[in-house]
């Protein structure tokens, strides 16, 4: 008759007897990543080396390691057989919360390491203008909803002057414009190429008589009533050029109440080209170039302690891949002047 194996050869692996205070001074401060490794590693092994060849480490290394650990949870927690090791009763119970606290804690290192747009609930953050929020949130938008769709954009108008501390701060990942005085902490990435043109109704350019091939400068018509937006500089420093400033006869804050003025009355409005085009597409409006308006770079900053954060790298991508101007020819096509559509050009003499 067989006997039943005795308990007495099951027999813990050897390390040193810890000291009795030891047991009472040990708390979970005590218990370091690499504790929870090896356990882990010689609960699947069932074997010290083949453990310690698991994790890259001797088995000494193994085997001190297991000592600290019968001090934190005062039990054997594996004992040795003829082909490797067993863990105790308390170690099985042990091991699914193990598992789960490197779960967690690798959960924890992936969200810093990889950003997952499709089901991302991020938000980020950008300074924008009326004018930028024209150029770039309708396609911006679009493409979010196809490629991460819980992903939210919140724009924040900040001063110029606080542009600097609100990006390093990370108050705001991006500020989309120009910048002259940008700090040189920061990155930037040039989205688009605008300049300025002269925008009217269709209505007015008749009543003006416009020719096909005008120009706006100091000669121009003089019943040419004009409308400034005070808040953009590129615009301003046009009007002053040429001498217009007697021409003006309201300031606006921002874009959003053209539409109205265009529709309503007979005045003109010099306006980034990007603005023009969307409301040369939208509405009975013609628009023409202006002498001496200059080119100037939109650009994306942020702060490069920023540089290696995930999202802010996939967003940064994707607004190169929307707004880069890229090639040569999208730089001189930028540039090119605004052709009035057929439905909005002025009629001139020649019709």
């Amino acid at each position: 008759m067989n006997r039943p194996v005795a308990a007495a050869t099951l027999e813990p692996i050897p390390c040193a007897a810890p000291a009795a205070d030891a047991i009472d001074s040990l708390r979970v401060q005590d218990l370091d990543l690499n504790l929870l490794k090896t356990f882990r590693a010689v609960y699947v092994e069932r074997h010290v080396g083949r453990a310690a060849l698991r994790l890259g480490v001797t088995q000494p290394s193994v085997s001190h390691g297991l000592g600290r650990l019968r001090l934190m949870f005062r039990d054997a927690l594996f004992v040795r057989t003829g082909t490797g090791v067993e863990p105790t009763p308390r170690a099985r119970r042990l091991a699914a919360s193990v598992d789960k606290a490197l779960a967690i804690l690798q959960d924890v290192l992936d969200e810093g390491a990889r950003f997952l747009p499709d089901t991302t609930q991020r938000v980020f953050r950008l300074h924008m203008s009326d004018f930028a929020a024209s150029a770039f949130l309708p396609t911006l938008l679009q493409v979010l909803d196809a490629r991460a769709p819980g992903a939210v954009i919140e724009t924040l108008h900040v001063d110029e002057p606080q542009l600097n501390v609100a990006l390093e701060t990370g108050r705001i990942d991006f500020a989309l414009g120009h910048y002259s005085d940008a700090s040189s902490h920061f990155q930037r990435a040039a989205l688009l190429r605008e300049s300025c043109v002269l925008l009217m109704s269709r209505r007015a350019a008749a009543r003006l008589a416009l020719r096909d091939d005008f120009v706006l400068d100091a000669n121009a018509p003089p019943n040419l009533r004009l409308v400034a937006v005070a808040s953009h500089p590129q615009s301003m420093q046009l009007v002053d050029r040429h001498g217009l400033m007697p021409r003006v006869r309201a300031a606006l804050p921002g874009f959003m109440a053209i539409p109205a003025i265009l529709r309503d009355c007979d005045h003109a409005v010099i306006v980034p080209r990007t603005i023009a085009r969307t409301f040369a597409a939208r509405d009975a409006c013609a628009t023409y170039p202006i002498a001496g308006a200059q080119a100037w770079t939109v650009n994306a900053y942020w702060h490069r302690r920023f540089d290696a954060d995930p999202g802010h790298r996939w967003l940064r991508a994707l607004l190169s891949e929307l707004f880069d101007i890229g090639t040569r020819e999208a730089f001189d096509a930028w540039l090119a002047p605004v052709a009035p559509p057929a439905s909005c050009a002025p009629r001139t003499d020649r019709d």
